[in-house]
């Protein structure tokens, strides 16, 4: 009989091959995933894998994926969305890679994570509460980085980046006697030097400051709780390279496999 477990993943990015890398690390434990939870890049990665996806597969498109089309500037998008772009590309792959089930058709509790502009607070997706709506919507809705994406309009609420609100969901997991592990990708990047920069450099840093506030406080009260966390160095990996190198995204999904084995030796 497997051991259970419940997961959340952290917002990423183009840096999903750590979660790749850390959902594969369970199951050779010889875990069962019972709840997953996602924010952001996780809610990408929670979405596929709930869908149905293999790991196998998701790897071998993780390491020869180019996120390019889903972020293409569209001077429509500016005029109709005030976004820099549509989000519909993203939406059709999030869609076709969950095989468009919804959130009643899944075996394993799911649970997305965005934040929502009419409540100004933290939004749930689940069996529970948003039975009818399509996993890959609503992972399209935590993944909507503001000013890039428009906000998604869907169960009642306005919904952008759940990062916002909640960038490591482990409080959305049940609390109970099975383990719950947190993949917390962390932006630990090095100094900049004095000088100019493009927007290329700085906007995912400006992100990542914006959702440090959180991050500190939330993985705190999650540890006190009794979750485990699962730090994954992630730094040297730009969370917009939409393209990265094939060497980077395997340095991912390796540090990924190794520092969630750590994690789950602790458990």
């Amino acid at each position: 009989m497997k051991k259970r477990i419940r997961v959340a993943l952290s917002g990423s990015g183009f840096r999903l091959g750590a979660h790749l890398g850390a959902l594969q690390a369970i199951v050779d434990a010889g875990y069962e995933i019972i709840e997953l939870a996602g924010t952001s890049g996780g809610s990408i990665v929670a979405a596929m894998y709930a869908g149905g996806m293999r790991l196998g597969d998701m790897h071998d498109l993780c390491m020869r994926m180019d996120w390019s089309p889903m972020m293409r500037f569209s001077p429509w998008a500016v005029l109709r969305h005030q976004a820099l772009c549509s989000g519909t590309a993203l939406e059709a792959f999030l869609r076709d890679g969950s095989k468009g089930k919804t959130f009643a058709d899944l075996e394993l509790d799911l649970k997305i994570i965005a934040a929502d502009l009419l409540t100004e607070k933290e939004f749930q997706f689940s069996r529970e509460t948003t039975p009818k709506v399509p996993i890959g919507m609503a992972a399209r809705a935590s993944a909507s980085i503001p000013i890039v994406f428009p906000p998604v309009d869907v169960a009642g609420a306005l919904l952008v980046d759940g990062g916002t609100a909640d960038n490591v969901p482990v409080s959305d997991l049940t609390v109970d006697e099975v383990p719950r592990l947190g993949i917390y990708l962390v932006s630990d990047d090095a100094p900049l030097r004095p000088g100019r920069y493009g927007l290329r450099t700085l906007a995912p840093r400006i992100i990542d400051l914006m959702l440090a506030a959180n991050e500190t406080a939330h993985v705190d009260l999650d540890q006190r709780s009794g979750a485990t966390i699962a730090r994954i160095p992630t730094g040297y990996a730009s969370s917009f390279d939409r393209n990265m190198p094939l060497a980077t995204r395997r340095r991912l999904y390796e540090d990924g496999y190794t520092n969630t084995q750590l994690a789950l030796s602790s458990l």
